[in-house]
């Protein structure tokens, strides 16, 4: 038989052990937000991603970015003990699938691209500006319905800036969409074009940068990807859509 004193000793070292076990056991939850890379998981407030060769290069630009205090990019943490990079967790919505954010969203979002592409200015030390690459809603956090910071700066590297605002014209209006009015696809086109303040080195041949942003997302998807054919497929078509309105296109944005 234990004595009180020997319940409460044990109850107190059960109690202690069940915390130590509840607490040793990382609760990492695999996020599902968005279309997420594999294997990246988020536990407390950080989230882990798995390190690629060119996260080196992404991960200091967002060391630069923190430092000069921008505000809509994730905050890198540096590297665990397992080699994945870390970065702080942004509380949002990220959305699974295109097609569904609207043209106040799309004009906020520019804004928020034309000032990521003018500090990246001070990273280059050109005229060149560092393109994300993959300006997605899908990498895109939003908070009470308003973009709020960008995410998966893997794709990002020295470009030009029609590079980015084609590629988001793209995917926020989803350009192509049989569902959609022309005259209100190229109208929005316009909209967020004025949102971001372009000038004529993004407008000129406007319809052949839309094509060629095309085509680099299916020219550098490998074919063992299981959304290969399915990609393929919506990039000729949605070229398809800008050739048979390159007129207008033409005539109204340049």
């Amino acid at each position: 038989m234990c004595s009180n004193i020997e319940r409460c000793i044990f109850g107190v070292f059960l109690n202690e052990t069940r915390f130590f076990i509840w607490s040793t056991m990382e609760k990492e939850i695999q996020l599902k937000g968005g279309r997420s890379t594999n294997g990246v998981v988020k536990s407390d407030n950080v989230v882990f991603r798995p390190h690629k060769n060119e996260s080196d290069f992404a991960n200091k630009f967002l060391k630069y970015l923190e430092n000069q205090n921008f505000p809509y990019s994730q905050k890198y943490l540096g590297r665990d003990e397992k080699g994945r990079d870390k970065f702080l967790y942004i509380d949002g919505y990220v959305p699974n699938e295109i097609g569904d954010t609207t043209i106040e969203q799309l004009c906020r979002f520019m804004q928020i691209v034309k000032k990521l592409h003018d500090l990246s200015l001070g990273f280059t030390n050109n005229e060149k500006v560092i393109c994300h690459n993959d300006l997605s809603p899908c990498n895109t956090v939003f908070v009470n319905d308003i973009p709020r910071a960008i995410i998966d700066w893997d794709s990002c590297a020295v470009g030009e800036r029609w590079e980015d605002i084609t590629y988001i014209l793209w995917l926020w209006i989803n350009i192509g969409s049989l569902n959609r009015n022309k005259i209100d696809i190229i109208g929005q086109m316009k909209t967020a074009l004025f949102s971001y303040g372009v000038n004529t080195e993004v407008t000129e041949n406007f319809a052949d940068k839309l094509m060629w942003r095309m085509d680099k997302v299916i020219s550098q998807m490998s074919k063992d990807n299981y959304q290969y054919n399915r990609t393929k497929d919506w990039v000729e078509f949605s070229k398809l859509w800008v050739r048979e309105n390159r007129e207008i296109i033409t005539k109204e944005i340049g």
